[in-house]
């Protein structure tokens, strides 16, 4: 190979790195910017009534991970989310408390997740808003991973996989 067509070629390659280099970097930020209101530290305790009628005290969760999911019926992100949250939800390890945020009343939900083979969640209607706010949440789908003592150790807004979700509970030791 001739050394132009060598140099050619490291150069595309240089270029590709740099492109890489500078995607990650727009989207780390721009995943900083969506999450800059999002809760850390301690979980903000809160007391609700799920829609089985069930009383939910999040200081009740202490002692085992806990995946706090906010999803709403109208969101088209949330329902591509399904799948995996409900395969999390099969981890014995892990709590699953989900939020429907703005989703209607508690008949609505219970409607909804029918439809959406998804009611074996356990969930809390928020219709005013007034936990995600406590929580910092400006859009959905928005999950808090949070450890055995109460402390979130990652958050995230937007789009997430089962694999990047599985990734955060193992680099959070949850």
């Amino acid at each position: 190979m001739s050394k132009k067509k060598q140099h050619t070629n490291k150069s595309r390659i240089v270029s590709l790195l740099k492109n890489i280099v500078f995607f990650i970097i727009i989207f780390t930020a721009i995943l900083a910017w969506k999450q800059r209101n999002m809760t850390s530290g301690e979980a903000p305790v809160f007391q609700a009534t799920s829609i089985t009628g069930e009383a939910i005290n999040l200081s009740s969760y202490q002692g085992k991970p806990l995946l706090l999911h906010f999803w709403a019926s109208w969101c088209p992100i949330c329902k591509f989310e399904e799948g995996s949250i409900s395969n999390l939800n099969k981890d014995k390890d892990l709590q699953l408390l989900t939020i429907a945020f703005q989703s209607g009343t508690d008949k609505d939900v219970q409607s909804f997740m029918m439809q959406r083979n998804i009611e074996t969640w356990p969930v809390i209607v928020d219709s005013d808003g007034s936990l995600a706010a406590k929580y910092g949440v400006t859009g959905v789908p928005a999950t808090y991973f949070i450890d055995k003592d109460g402390q979130i150790r990652f958050k995230t807004m937007g789009l997430t996989s089962k694999w990047g979700m599985k990734i955060r509970l193992w680099l959070a030791g949850l």
